[in-house]
C-alpha cells in the first residue's frame, strides 16, 4: 500500500486509519482477514487518500452503516496521533495547540487544511478539505479532532460549542448527538468546524510543559522537513474553477487547456487523487452559494448566474441537495 508514487499524490498517516480496523473487526459482515495489510504497516506510513476513500465507500455499503466515521473515531485513544498530539497537548493553552495543529497537520494529513479565526466574541475552527470528502470521512475528521481534544483541555461543563458539517442534515442524528454531546450540531453549513466562545482560546491545557514543548516542536519540525511533498492537481483546478465560475460554467475542456494538458489527462490526474471535475464544480458551488446566500442581499436569480446555473430552478435544487434546505429557508435561519 506504500506504493513509492505516493509521494505524488495526497495521502493519509496510517494513524487516521487504524480506529476503523478496530471499529471493523466488531461487524460480523465484514472479513476481518482483510484487515491485515493494514494492521501490518507502521503507524507514520502514507495511504493514499484515493485508495482509502474507495475503501471507505465499500465498507460502507458493505457494513450498511453510515454512520462508520462517528464510531471509528470514538475508537481513539490519547497518544494516537504521535508527534502531531504530543506536541499541540504541551502548549500552554488552547489557542497556541489550535495554531500548532495546523502547522503540523500534514503529519497524518496532506489535504486538510486547518484554521481558526475570532469574529467578535466568537472563534471559529474550520476544516477545509482539498479533496472531496465522503460524509463517512467528514465525519471522522470533526469527530477525531473533538475527541482528541478533549483528551487534554479541562473539563469545563460550562462551555458551549457549535459543530457545523456541509453535509445535509441526515435522517437519524443519535450518532452525532452521542459523540458530539453536548454540543450543538448544525447540518448545511457553509463548512466542516467548530464555533464556540473566545475566552476559551486562553483555557491552559492540563498537559503544558514548555520545556517538553520545545523540544518536541523542533522534532516535529524534522519530522515535517523529511514528509515526501504531495503535487496536487486537486488544488490547481480548485483555484481555476474560482476564478472561472463568476464568468460562466467552468468546464473540464477550459480548465486542462490552462493546466497545458488533455481532458483526459485531467480526468486521469485527478481520479488519481479521487475525485473527479464534476465533484469540484459542484463542491465549488456548494461554497460559494453558501456563502451568498446566507452573507449577501443579491437575489436568488443574481446567485445562480454567478455560479454558472442556467436556471434559477436548477439552483434551488441544487441547494436543497447541499443543505437540506431550500436558499429563502437558508438565509432566513442564517438572519435568525
Amino acid at each position: 500500500m506504500n506504493a513509492p508514487d505516493t509521494a505524488a499524490q495526497p495521502c493519509y498517516s496510517v494513524r487516521l486509519l487504524r480506529p476503523f480496523g478496530q471499529l471493523l473487526r466488531r461487524y460480523p459482515a465484514f472479513p476481518s482477514e482483510s484487515l491485515a495489510p493494514l494492521e501490518a504497516l507502521e503507524p507514520d506510513e502514507r495511504v493514499p487518500i484515493a485508495v482509502v476513500h474507495e475503501l471507505l465507500r465499500g465498507t460502507v455499503e458493505l457494513t450498511g452503516d453510515p454512520d462508520i466515521g462517528l464510531k471509528a473515531a470514538r475508537e481513539i485513544s490519547m497518544g494516537d496521533y504521535g508527534a502531531l498530539e504530543y506536541v499541540a497537548s504541551s502548549a500552554p493553552n488552547l489557542g497556541e495547540a489550535l495554531q500548532i495543529v495546523g502547522r503540523y497537520l500534514p503529519l497524518v494529513n496532506d489535504a486538510l487544511r486547518f484554521s481558526f479565526r475570532t469574529e467578535g466574541e466568537r472563534a471559529i475552527v474550520q476544516l477545509d478539505s482539498q479533496v472531496v470528502l465522503p460524509r463517512a470521512a467528514a465525519d471522522f475528521q470533526s469527530a477525531a479532532f473533538h475527541i482528541t481534544s478533549s483528551y487534554r483541555r479541562p473539563r469545563d461543563p460550562d462551555v458551549e460549542f457549535e459543530v457545523l458539517f456541509t453535509h445535509a442534515q441526515p435522517e437519524r442524528t443519535g450518532e452525532y448527538e452521542r459523540t458530539f454531546a453536548p454540543g450543538k450540531l448544525r447540518f448545511g453549513a457553509p463548512f466542516n468546524g467548530f464555533v464556540f466562545d473566545k475566552r476559551h482560546l486562553q483555557m491552559p491545557l492540563q498537559s503544558a510543559d514548555p520545556k517538553l514543548h520545545d523540544l518536541l516542536r523542533k522534532h516535529a519540525e524534522q519530522l515535517l522537513a523529511e514528509l515526501p511533498r504531495a503535487e496536487s492537481v486537486t488544488q490547481k483546478v480548485r483555484d481555476l474553477i474560482a476564478q472561472q465560475l463568476s464568468g460562466g460554467n467552468p468546464s473540464a475542456e477550459l480548465i486542462a487547456r490552462d493546466l497545458h494538458m488533455s481532458p483526459r489527462t485531467l480526468g486521469r490526474k485527478l481520479e488519481h487523487e479521487g475525485t473527479t471535475f464534476k465533484e469540484l464544480l459542484d463542491d465549488m458551488r456548494r461554497r460559494s452559494a453558501m456563502r451568498y446566500v446566507g452573507g449577501h442581499d443579491l437575489g436568488l436569480s443574481e446567485i445562480a448566474f454567478l455560479l454558472g446555473f442556467s436556471q434559477t430552478a436548477a439552483f434551488h435544487r441544487a441547494f436543497k441537495r447541499w443543505t437540506g434546505q431550500t436558499p429563502l429557508e437558508y438565509r432566513r435561519a442564517r438572519r435568525g
